[in-house]
């Protein structure tokens, strides 16, 4: 029996190989927001917050995009009412989870 075939096996497996890389994949990021950023927001309600503005804030370990100001609002916390159209407000629980995301 003969090996004449032998050679295209193994440079076929080493080229099956070669595509195989670690490469790590980009960050994940929401697209751009077409208001203040809440609607993207709606289906990561129940996940976790961290930072409290625009430069730092992100939901599920993504990071937020807005248009405007970014405002973290905690249970039982003070808030003055002006409304300002581009500001995003997120709303959490007493965990630090999203529970409202809304434009104001």
């Amino acid at each position: 029996m003969t090996l004449h075939f032998l050679p295209f096996v193994a440079g076929g497996l080493a080229f099956a190989i070669s595509g195989c890389t670690n490469a790590v994949p980009p960050a994940a990021q929401l697209p751009p927001p077409t208001d203040c950023g809440a609607s993207l927001l709606q289906d990561k309600l129940g996940e976790p917050v961290a930072g409290s503005s625009a430069a730092d804030a992100s939901v599920g370990g993504v990071p937020v995009r807005s248009k405007g100001d970014i405002r973290v609002i905690a249970p039982g916390q003070a808030v003055i009412e002006n409304y300002s159209e581009p500001r995003l407000n997120l709303e959490i629980d007493g965990s630090g989870n999203l529970v409202r995301a809304s434009c104001g």
